[in-house]
């Protein structure tokens, strides 16, 4: 091979795979741009805020307090006592009150619910971990989903091309034949049918595969997406099983007895509010006579306040919160069977799928092996003379439907794996 000759397939080779979009470009595309991750990541920040919320609880409110008011009579600036009731003493009075201070309250005694609030925060924020786990597997699937799908259509498209190609060889053969006397102009008639019906194959197969890549770079935002990297498919017989004891290990399942615990939770949260609850408040301030001015004329009070509140009747309130609260934790337990009930019949469904797509290869490429070299039988007996034209356009025909339905049970395979990797959650490892 001449120096430039080497360096023109070099170059070919370059402008065909440096300009291809490969699988895991998409998939890392999409992971750190779909709006769906985007919105798990931020319910995660959501739950670590509201968790955040309910342990500033415990430490109580500092607020700053003030008031004005204004009396059709004077009042006193500060509650009268028996010290001012004596003989000479003044009490201070105004119509404009004005009253500043500082106030502090903390719950000291809530039957432990506002620990059951915290524990309930915790669950929610690793739930919603365990939810973009999922939401990112899913993402991985849908991306792999689609990217098979072009590359099926991509491949098909190569194939339907040489087709294409095959047919125009045919034409120009024939028309060398009825020139000469040899072939039938009816010959050409048939063969311009069929290559009329490829093209317009090739154009459908284009457009569809137009549409799916449009579906990737939706998914995916990924700017522009060209020709796809193949990937390597070799099926295989597959020995599919799964243990039930390896459920536990399953984002899915992890997330359903999260929400057990949290209802578990939420009923002792709502049987705590029963019990007394004993808060602490504290005061301190002035009272102001706005009327004086040079200075404002004040009082300073302040006060410790211990609250205690006992619900001993609420007709039923407490008792209908409780039962909600264990009919949810009851849900949580009989949603865990169903799910584990409907993730056996998706194992079982891909795997059945798994297999049917093996068996359906296995046929098909033994079917288009034979296809083949019975349609070069029947170009050599066409060439000859012996064989028709209509017998050459079915061989290729059949040939060509062979290699379609090996091409499709081929990807069907893979996506059958990537379906399990999905179910199994291992598609991000």
């Amino acid at each position: 091979m001449s120096k430039k000759l080497s360096l023109l397939v070099l170059a070919s080779f370059l402008s065909t795979y440096l300009g291809a979009t490969s699988l895991s470009t998409l998939v890392k595309s999409g992971l750190k741009h779909n709006s769906l991750i985007k919105k798990t990541d931020l319910q995660i920040e959501l739950m670590k805020a509201k968790k955040d919320e309910s342990k500033s609880k415990h430490f109580g409110e500092l607020s700053v307090v003030g008031s004005y008011t204004h009396y059709n009579l004077p009042r006193t600036l500060a509650p009268i006592v028996p010290s001012s009731l004596s003989p000479g003493s003044s009490v201070p009075t105004t119509q404009d009150l004005f009253t500043t201070g500082l106030q502090y309250s903390i719950p000291l005694f809530t039957g432990g619910a506002m620990e059951q609030q915290v524990k309930i925060d915790n669950i929610a924020e690793q739930m919603s971990k365990s939810k973009r786990r999922l939401s990112r597997e899913e993402l991985i699937y849908n991306i792999r989903s689609l990217y098979l799908s072009a590359l099926s259509l991509q491949k098909l498209e190569i194939a339907q091309n040489h087709y294409v190609k095959a047919l125009k060889k045919l034409k120009r053969k024939i028309h060398s034949g009825v020139r000469l006397g040899k072939k039938a102009k009816i010959d050409l008639l048939k063969v311009d049918n069929d290559l009329v019906q490829a093209k317009g194959n090739v154009a459908k197969t284009r457009s569809m595969l137009t549409m799916l890549k449009t579906n990737l770079k939706t998914v995916t935002h990924y700017k522009k997406i060209g020709k796809l990297d193949s990937l390597e498919v070799n099926p295989t017989s597959q020995n599919l099983s799964i243990e039930q004891a390896n459920f536990k290990n399953l984002e899915r399942f992890k997330l359903q007895d999260m929400e057990i615990e949290k209802g578990k939770r939420l009923v002792e949260k709502v049987e705590a509010t029963n019990k007394p609850q004993v808060a602490l408040t504290a005061y301190t301030g002035y009272n102001y006579d706005l009327y004086k001015k040079d200075p404002f004329e004040k009082e300073k009070l302040w006060q410790i306040a211990l609250n205690f509140k006992w619900d001993i009747v609420d007709f039923g309130a407490s008792s209908a919160k409780t039962q909600q609260a264990k009919i949810a934790n009851l849900l949580a337990k009989v949603q865990k069977k169903s799910t584990n009930e409907g993730f056996l019949q998706l194992f079982a469904k891909a795997k059945s799928e798994i297999e049917s797509a093996y068996a359906n290869y296995q046929t098909t490429s033994s079917q288009y092996r034979l296809l083949k070299k019975s349609q070069e039988i029947e170009e050599a007996r066409y060439d000859s003379g012996v064989a028709t034209l209509n017998d050459l356009l079915l061989a290729k025909s059949k040939t060509k439907l062979a290699q379609a339905q090996m091409i499709q049970s081929k990807y069907s395979y893979q996506n059958g794996l990537f379906y399990l990797d999905y179910l199994l959650e291992r598609g991000e490892k």
